[in-house]
């Protein structure tokens, strides 16, 4: 799956991430709790569904969710509605 801003944004927030406070830039802040650890993941803007490359999300937004990479690949594969369920509401 190409990954957009969109597609990145609802996967954390099933995964109970909020957006954090703070002045409007070109990368957006979310804040969860996943295996009783606070994990933020900063998220690059990409206007009109541009995707974010397969290393951005490999590198950086997988590991710093703490969201293991395979729920994101079924995630991306389709099943809308898997949660992992170390991430919980804060």
């Amino acid at each position: 799956m190409n990954w957009t801003f969109n597609d990145v944004v609802a996967f954390l927030k099933q995964h109970f991430f909020i957006e954090l406070a703070g002045r409007p830039t070109g990368h957006r802040f979310y804040k969860g709790l996943v295996d009783k650890v606070f994990r933020q993941v900063e998220v690059q803007f990409h206007p009109n569904d541009k995707t974010i490359t397969p290393r951005s999300l490999q590198h950086d937004i997988i590991p710093k969710s703490g969201i293991p990479a395979e729920y994101w690949k079924r995630y991306g594969n389709g099943d809308k509605r898997v949660v992992y369920k170390g991430a919980e509401k804060f």
